[in-house]
């Protein structure tokens, strides 16, 4: 009982400091899911109606963000882009930064291979009945896109947040931090990390059931959808 009350007390700083780890953790992870999903799309937009100098840019943006570590990424970020343009950025921004513009490369893949499993005669249908291509992608194709990418982007964006605990290397005091930072300083190694996998997992479960609710929804509104 005694042990447990002083590992208790030990852990206190870690215990009020997760709640606040654990946000940056959200914070930075769904922002930069939110930017990459924007960023995503259009590229892969530009990607299937552009001509070969658009295409070719996008492709290998694409291949040498996918191709290459996101610790490195994350490095460049933070000292060497700030550096180059002259400018000082905090470790949040750099952090979102290069977050964002890793799983850009993923979603717009992802994106994709959804929209290849469309039948080509769905455009093809809506062309001869005089719609424009803004109200093709609108009305035909993008809904349909996201329904079929609900299950891939949440696997994404899962992977985006525990990507985040990379954070730590910049100095973005996020869940990953501030459980080895307790380690530290308590030496009870077991008892923080496994309330960190806690957290970690009621933020991962709490995705996936979001995720199965907007793929219910998205059924319901495309119920000819298979």
């Amino acid at each position: 009982m005694i042990e447990l009350l002083t590992a208790h007390g030990a852990l206190k700083p870690f215990y009020d400091g997760v709640v606040k780890g654990a946000g940056v953790t959200l914070y930075t992870s769904s922002l930069a899911f939110a930017i990459g999903l924007g960023l995503g799309t259009v590229l892969m937009v530009l990607r299937m109606t552009g001509g070969a100098v658009v295409r070719a840019p996008i492709v290998v943006y694409v291949s040498a963000m996918r191709g290459t570590p996101l610790l490195i990424q994350l490095l460049i970020a933070y000292y060497v882009v700030p550096n180059m343009l002259g400018i000082s950025i905090s470790p949040v921004t750099a952090g979102v930064l290069a977050l964002a513009l890793n799983t850009t490369a993923y979603v717009s893949e992802i994106l994709r291979a959804a929209l290849s499993t469309i039948p080509a005669g769905q455009a093809a249908a809506a062309r001869a009945l005089g719609m424009r291509p803004w109200q093709i992608w609108g009305h035909v194709l993008l809904p349909q896109m996201f329904h079929r990418a609900v299950p891939p982007l949440t696997n994404e964006y899962t992977v985006l947040l525990k990507a985040s605990s990379l954070l730590s290397i910049i100095a973005v005091t996020e869940l990953a931090t501030v459980a080895r930072n307790a380690t530290l300083q308590s030496d009870l190694p077991l008892q923080v990390f496994a309330v960190t996998a806690a957290v970690y997992f009621i933020m991962l479960w709490c995705a996936s059931s979001i995720s199965r609710r907007i793929e219910r929804k998205f059924a319901g509104l495309l119920p000819n959808v298979h």
